[in-house]
């Protein structure tokens, strides 16, 4: 009994992953936009692109709805409390002291992609909305802040570079130009497991006292972004009959 069980499970899973294999497309191309950094230093503003950033992004499409999807981004994270727009950074922290940074950055991303729904589903370039989320890393500039009593600009000091983890996440739209060519725009905000993509909190225990102080969680930073790819694979010059 459990031998006939075992065949006919095999067989099942063997025929679905067969299946899933033969509806298997790629997608390969450039990713790239503006991203802004959002923490302890420089303008309160979750969507304000002040730097760009490019890279390459690659997705394997196992449907219509689910894509698996990776990238890697060079970027650069930067701000000024001179920019900032409330009251206390804005006016020099009380004591007429600017703090700033501009830190370079290699992001990687893993992620899984969802369509949950699309628009001018019966014309031949349907729009599909998009959402995903997975893990990354962000492997950039490590740095801290020289002490000061005021009444001056405080520039960041790099020290060192360090990987941290980040939660990747977004949404946008997507569609076909051409017959393989697809291009989509998404807003992606990412959520540091680090305080310290801006300087502002050092880990190292030799630069403790130069944190500033903190009124923030970890750091964010989002990306808007396009992608504009290639489809390749298995049925991929069909691209009426295909909403990915």
């Amino acid at each position: 009994m459990k031998l006939k069980f075992f065949i006919v499970t095999s067989l099942l899973l063997s025929f679905y992953f067969n299946q899933l294999h033969a509806q298997t497309t790629y997608d390969l191309g450039l990713y790239l936009g503006g991203v802004n950094y959002y923490g302890e230093i420089g303008k309160k503003a979750f969507v304000a692109p002040n730097r760009a950033f490019f890279g390459v992004i690659g997705k394997m499409n196992f449907t219509e709805k689910l894509s698996a999807r990776a990238s890697i981004t060079y970027l650069t994270l930067a701000d000024n409390d001179r920019d900032a727009n409330d009251g206390f950074r804005g006016n020099g922290r009380g004591r007429d002291l600017y703090y700033s940074f501009e830190h370079t950055n290699i992001e990687g991303v893993v992620a899984l992609e969802f369509v949950p729904f699309s628009f001018f589903k019966n014309k031949p370039n349907p729009i599909d909305f998009y959402i995903y989320g997975g893990l990354g890393a962000i492997y950039g500039d490590e740095a801290y802040y020289p002490l000061s009593t005021g009444f001056e600009d405080v520039e960041s000091v790099v020290y060192g570079t360090r990987t941290r983890l980040t939660v990747p996440m977004g949404a946008g739209f997507k569609t076909f130009v051409g017959r393989n060519f697809m291009l989509g725009i998404e807003l992606a905000p990412r959520y540091s497991l680090s305080d310290n993509l801006d300087g502002s909190y050092p880990d190292d225990e030799r630069v403790e006292t130069n944190r500033v102080v903190n009124f923030e969680n970890n750091d964010w930073y989002t990306y808007l972004g396009l992608t504009l790819t290639y489809r390749f694979g298995k049925g991929s010059n069909a691209y009426c009959d295909c909403t990915l």
